[in-house]
C-alpha cells in the first residue's frame, strides 16, 4: 500500500480518484 498525505480533503478524494486502488490518500487538514 502506497500512503499519501496532502492538505486538503478535496484534493484527497481527486487524487484517490485518479491513482485507483493501492493507493490511501489522507487529508492532514493543514495539521
Amino acid at each position: 500500500m502506497n500512503l499519501i498525505i496532502v492538505e486538503s480533503p478535496a484534493k484527497a478524494k481527486t487524487i484517490k480518484n485518479f491513482l485507483g486502488k493501492g493507493y490511501e490518500v489522507i487529508a492532514s487538514k493543514g495539521h
